[in-house]
């Protein structure tokens, strides 16, 4: 008695609370496993005892014999074959049938488990309903005397290199690959139906990538929602689709974008107009965000009565549209074939929603950042055309109050002159800035001597040393706002006495121009900076534009441009701005 308490100590006995139920035994090294399938005999009125290992089965045989066994193949100590081959030599306990858990990665497993003995097995990973099944036939079959029969005879086999020794018992080696085969064709089924899980997902994965791909773009918001719509219907299997947005103080459903395979759908879309927000089936979409699947067959109610009352509509998919916690829309999806919608459905298409409402989203914002740059460029414009009338009239008037003053007025004329002079220059400048920005037109041959000619008459007081070039380059209309700003820039710093040197030089498809004055130079820490100073955030006006300017316009020019001194090596004595543009020939 006391070595049977010392033994149990060593399983875990459970069992049902009803009293119909057979004793099983199973040997399995891992616990989840076996607490798994204990589990599993206890939902199904059976009493479970757990063993670790083969050794401790089969002394706990030896105490109780159990109506079945189920083993666990690889063990510690002794495994599921040496189990199976012992007590299947054993007059005692041979009857005893044996279930094998093997995950059958080899024929050699169907071998050795045939040639311990065993009445089945059983693949691992396996269904409950599969398990139980065996487990009730085995149970139900009737008692043999097994020594009665030629159960302790064997036949010799040799199967891949091996030899076996095989039950002679042409029964029992019937039963047992009748349960192998069976076993093989589950996993057959297991792995076509892993393939066809894999294909549906790549498909998705597929289809999804689509639909992300239309949501990024950037174009039209219009445009780019239809498409979005179009392809989730085509690509979901949908015949007609429409997306709703909700009306000012959402008393409906507005249809914004309707999509149909061909000319009947779509207009069977567009009767869907509105959608009344206090229908019960809408309410629960809008402003719940419940998405809804129905069919004509599931609305008992009559809910979706305005929907299945055209007979081409046999089911229906709502999928609210959310943005900041808040529902502002929904997608309605219809189709003329009653399908149930697969939970694996369901969780793609909450997918697809999420992904659509983003894209929508994003137009949307894309549509107000329009709106917004519109009407920026429109107050710009206004600005700048009066602005510019209010300084052109101020010109003319200081001009003429200079020319009638001396002295110390005559100054402050020439001063409020300059003053106006660079109020129309930043304007001129933040102009070629957004036309820099929006600009659409292609580079075409330009005549560089007369440009370079145009801007030297701004500057009458000026002695220029230009020798003139017959050079065509690549370039726009925005050429001339080069030479205007390193004209303006060179004068600036060396009024009253202004000498300015332009040199054009062509080295095959390359042109170089340089720009040099007589100013105060440029310090070297502050050649590698100064065309990048309002590109680096440091201006907080329109002042000091020019030179970015002349960066942006030689590099869209597809040339690079430097600051240098005019005589090397002697920053103090004149700055020089070498840049390059390309030759139009």
């Amino acid at each position: 008695m006391n070595r049977y308490i010392k033994l149990l100590s060593n399983f875990e006995v459970i069992h049902n609370a009803s009293g119909e139920h057979m004793y099983i035994l199973i040997v399995e090294d891992s616990r989840t496993q076996a607490e798994f399938l204990s589990g599993m005999l206890k939902r199904h009125g059976h009493e479970a005892v757990i063993a670790k290992d083969g050794k401790r089965a089969f002394e706990l045989v030896r105490l109780r014999k159990p109506s079945l066994i189920i083993s666990d193949v690889i063990m510690p100590v002794m495994d599921g074959y040496e189990l199976c081959t012992l007590l299947k030599k054993d007059p005692a306990f041979c009857e005893i049938p044996i279930i094998l858990l093997t995950a059958l990665s080899d024929s050699r497993d169907v071998a050795r488990a045939l040639q311990a003995g065993a009445d089945n097995f059983i693949t691992k990973p396996y269904q409950e309903e599969y398990l139980i099944g065996r487990v009730k036939s085995i149970l139900s079959e009737p008692k043999r005397d097994r020594t009665a029969e030629n159960d302790f005879k064997s036949v010799a086999v040799s199967h891949d290199g091996e030899d076996y020794h095989l039950p002679a018992n042409s029964m029992k080696t019937f039963d047992f690959l009748l349960s192998a085969y069976e076993a093989a064709i589950l996993q057959h089924k297991e792995l076509l139906r892993a393939q066809e899980n894999l294909r549906i997902s790549n498909e998705n994965h597929n289809n999804l990538n689509q639909i992300i791909s239309i949501g990024n773009r950037s174009g039209n918001p219009d445009e780019t929602i239809s498409a979005l719509l179009e392809k989730t219907v085509i690509l979901l299997g949908y015949r007609m689709g429409g997306i709703f947005s909700l009306s000012e103080g959402h008393h409906s459903a507005v249809c914004k974008y309707v999509y149909g395979k061909n000319a009947d759908d779509t207009r069977v879309m567009q009767m869907f107009d509105t959608l009344d927000i206090n229908n019960p089936l809408i309410q629960t979409v809008v402003p719940r965000g419940k998405s809804v699947y129905i069919s004509r067959s599931q609305d008992a109610s009559g809910m979706a009565d305005f929907i299945f009352q055209n007979p081409g509509i046999t089911n229906a998919t709502f999928l609210p549209l959310v943005h900041d916690a808040e529902v502002v829309g929904a997608i309605l999806l219809f189709n003329g074939v009653n399908p149930l919608v697969s939970d694996e459905a369901k969780a793609f298409l909450e997918t697809v929603r999420s992904e659509i409402s983003n894209a929508i989203e994003r137009a949307f914002l894309l549509r107000r950042l329009e709106m917004a740059n519109n009407e920026t460029n429109l107050y710009l414009d206004i600005m700048a055309h009066d602005i510019n009338n209010a300084n052109t009239g101020a010109l003319g008037y200081l001009e003429i109050l200079s020319d009638s003053l001396e002295g110390k007025e005559k100054g402050y004329a020439e001063k409020s002159l300059g003053a106006v002079n660079q109020s129309i220059d930043i304007i001129t400048n933040v102009s070629t800035i957004r036309t820099l920005h929006e600009r659409t037109n292609t580079l075409r041959a330009v005549n560089l001597d007369a440009v370079i000619r145009t801007e030297m008459l701004r500057y009458g007081n000026v002695t220029f040393h230009y020798a003139g070039t017959d050079v065509l380059i690549l370039a726009d209309d925005l050429l001339g706002q080069i030479f205007m700003n390193l004209l303006g820039n060179s004068v600036k710093f060396t009024a009253p006495n202004s000498e300015i040197t332009i040199s054009v030089v062509r080295e095959g498809s390359v042109v170089a121009v340089c720009v040099a004055d007589n100013g105060p130079g440029i310090p070297d820490d502050m050649k590698p900076q100064i065309f990048d100073r309002f590109r680096k955030g440091a201006i907080r006006s329109g002042k000091g534009l020019g030179l970015f300017i002349v960066r942006s316009l030689v590099e869209e020019y597809g040339g690079t441009i430097r600051a240098d001194d005019r005589i090397p090596g002697e920053p103090k004595k004149g700055a020089a701005i070498w840049f390059t543009l390309q030759a139009a020939d």
